[in-house]
């Protein structure tokens, strides 16, 4: 280290600026006694019996029904969906239900007109086949899917018809 300045007797030393710490040598966390090893008997049913007071639980899910997603159908930059992603459903399911919804569109409601300007009895009346002829959109509240395939279908009719 050069020196700081010549006149002093004895030269200036810093000590270093480091800390010296002695940590503990670590131990291996040991399980706790009761986790170790379970094991259950196979006598024992994994469905608990059903009480007098409560619900079956089959008609406590049946209850639950799929929820319209936000946002308007297939307006994907105004925060809408696409309704085949958000069903999930095979290609060939969601084209078959599709299908079907402008067959029974053709077959009741009037196709020149928008989706406001339909008899909401007649609307009712194709919801109802619908869901008859595939009882899966029955698990949808409201009619959503219906709707929504209905929606885009008499949009782009009615638009075509103009």
């Amino acid at each position: 280290m050069p020196r700081v300045c010549s006149h002093w007797r004895y030269n200036r030393h810093f000590v270093p600026l480091t800390m010296h710490c002695k940590f503990p040598p670590e131990r291996p966390l040991d399980p706790p006694v009761l986790t170790q090893h379970k094991v259950f008997p196979r006598e024992v049913d994994s469905i608990p019996p059903i009480m007098p007071g409560l619900p079956a639980p089959l008609t406590l899910f049946a209850s639950l029904n799929i929820l319209k997603p936000r946002g308007k159908v297939s307006c994907l930059n105004r925060g809408g969906y696409n309704l085949q992603e958000k069903l999930g459903w095979s290609l060939s399911e969601y084209k078959e239900v599709c299908s079907f919804v402008i067959h029974l569109a053709h077959k009741h409601l009037n196709v020149q007109r928008s989706w406001k300007m339909q008899l909401v009895p007649k609307l009712q009346l194709v919801f109802s086949e619908a869901k008859s002829h595939y009882p899966v959109l029955k698990e949808y509240k409201d009619d959503w899917v219906v709707s929504d395939f209905l929606r885009v279908y008499l949009k782009n009719s009615s638009t075509r018809a103009n």
